[in-house]
């Protein structure tokens, strides 16, 4: 009875850090795609942030979900995500907080940062309000999706548990020819 009960919990174990991997693998596979096609989880876009112009609220390294907003529902204080194609550069993804609400965009400020942005954000720019924040799970991330990580977290496990089921199989077979032997 123990060893069912046992089993079952590992396997239910197993299935959520998979889970969990599977997740984070996500998250990092969506980091390096297209801006524009930046998957989301029940209305939530999951971005890792790479630099500390927004802290001590969200330092490098945090992960957050931002949920979509329409720019009319924006306002002063307003934690948002946007859009910034700066001349000779790819379009890159900014998260800073709202600073002044004009009928032609938005004026931005990291928290960290001694100035305003130098430019204005369009409503069309705007990807949403950041509304959840985990603190340095961009790193875990991160390392989950490098080549060492993967190996150590889906490979190995994965690996194991296939070991661990093929050892229980083999032993149930020999402890029926086993039980056929003395019968």
């Amino acid at each position: 009875m123990n060893k069912m009960i046992f089993k079952r919990l590992s396997t239910v174990l197993v299935i959520l850090v998979i889970g969990c991997i599977g997740f984070l693998l996500f998250i990092s596979y969506q980091a390096k795609k297209e801006i524009n096609d930046i998957p989301s989880i029940f209305g939530y876009k999951p971005l890792t942030v790479l630099t500390n112009s927004m802290q001590p609220k969200i330092s490098a390294g945090d992960m957050i979900f931002v949920k979509n907003k329409k720019a009319v529902d924006v306002k002063v204080g307003d934690i948002i995500t946007f859009k910034v194609t700066e001349p000779n550069t790819k379009t890159k993804l900014i998260t800073h907080r709202v600073k002044r609400v004009s009928d032609s965009g938005f004026i931005t400020k990291g928290d960290n940062n001694n100035v305003q942005d130098n430019w204005e954000v369009k409503p069309t720019d705007l990807l949403g309000e950041v509304s959840i924040i985990i603190p340095n799970a961009g790193h875990i991330a991160k390392f989950v999706s490098s080549p060492i990580g993967f190996l150590i977290f889906i490979i190995l496990p994965l690996l194991l548990f296939i070991l661990i089921e093929v050892y229980e199989r083999i032993l149930k077979i020999l402890n029926k020819k086993e039980d056929q032997v003395i019968s």
